[in-house]
């Protein structure tokens, strides 16, 4: 089965099988994304699973669909702003290290250099507003292009451009902000 076939089955018939090749096929990266906002893998995991839910019930109204992650990422995006509004979440201190979202480094100095600079990037990352947080995550840590970009925000290619200029301009900030206290 491929992704047309599992979407065209889902739209004509509801079928479950073709919502589990999707999510199947999808579920890595929208935890990650979830993850991404919520710094937290059991709320991440949590919004993943209600996400995926949600657009279940809502796929069999849709009368076309031509990708399905573009279409779902605006569920995942939605459910996890929500989340973050109803929690009310300090996000300066909502991370937790992600050592097992990079590769292992040969010298262990290397790999604990690796580790702190990992947990500072998300601690700033973190501190940065929701929109921002996820631009950079999308264009940097997803190595998405703009014309990606502008599909999966639903957001003109200018505003791509100018958002993610802001969020580097806001990341730089707090970063020089962390290092003239920290040194």
């Amino acid at each position: 089965m491929n992704e047309k076939k599992a979407i065209e089955l889902c739209l004509k018939y509801h079928d479950p099988i073709g919502f589990e090749f999707l999510v199947k096929k999808f579920k890595e990266e929208a935890f990650y994304h979830a993850y991404s906002f919520i710094g937290n893998s059991e709320d991440a995991a949590d919004i993943c699973q209600e996400s995926f839910s949600k657009a279940f019930n809502a796929i069999p109204r849709l009368k076309q669909l031509q990708k399905f992650y573009p279409w779902f990422y605006t569920i995942l995006r939605n459910a996890s702003l929500n989340f973050l509004k109803k929690q009310k979440i300090v996000r300066k201190k909502q991370y937790e290290t992600v050592n097992n979202l990079t590769p292992i480094i040969v010298s262990p100095e290397e790999n604990l250099e690796k580790s702190e600079k990992n947990r500072k990037i998300w601690e700033i990352l973190f501190m940065l507003k929701p929109e921002f947080r996820e631009i950079l995550v999308l264009k940097y840590a997803e190595d998405m292009n703009y014309k990606d970009l502008s599909t999966i925000l639903g957001i003109p290619r200018g505003t791509v451009m100018s958002r993610l200029y802001n969020a580097r301009k806001s990341f730089k900030k707090i970063y020089l902000k962390e290092e003239k206290y920290a040194g």
